[in-house]
């Protein structure tokens, strides 16, 4: 395969990953939102690892049928996704708002598109999906050398 043809295969990988992991982080603060404030959980903590889990799930998604396009054996590449994906939100984003909230007390919040969220959540989502698409890309959804070479 030339180089511009895989350069444009890699550039419309990234795109689709971009288009994938916006709908998966709005599904994760719009699960949490609506977690925190109809449901009114009594700990942040149990809206935050529902949202991570059910967003994990979409996300395995729209990886593995849009982005990745990947036709390995599920059950092998669902166990990476999932570990991977959530460790990753523990470390980054359940964690940067447990030490922010928490033990710093520091908690401010915006408005986005009339909603209010904290601004701890949305820094810690900018952190996962870059780790992420590292890790879906080189590890999870990661080509075998003999599919490589056909391409």
């Amino acid at each position: 395969m030339s180089k511009a043809v895989l350069e444009k295969f890699r550039q419309r990988e990234f795109i689709l990953y971009l288009i994938s992991g916006i709908i998966v982080t709005l599904t994760n603060w719009i699960t949490y939102y609506l977690l925190e404030n109809l449901v009114e959980f009594a700990n942040w903590r149990i809206s935050n690892i529902i949202s991570i889990g059910f967003s994990i799930f979409v996300a395995y998604l729209l990886n593995r049928i849009f982005v990745f396009h990947s036709e390995q054996n599920i059950f092998p590449e669902i166990f990476k996704f999932f570990v991977s994906r959530f460790l990753i939100s523990l470390i980054f984003e359940h964690g940067l708002m447990e030490l922010l909230l928490t033990v710093i007390g520091f908690d401010p919040r915006i408005l986005i598109f009339g909603y209010e969220f904290q601004v701890v959540k949305v820094l810690g989502s900018v952190f996962v999906v870059l780790a992420n698409y590292f890790v879906s890309k080189y590890l999870v959804f990661r080509k075998s050398k003999s599919k490589i070479k056909e391409s």
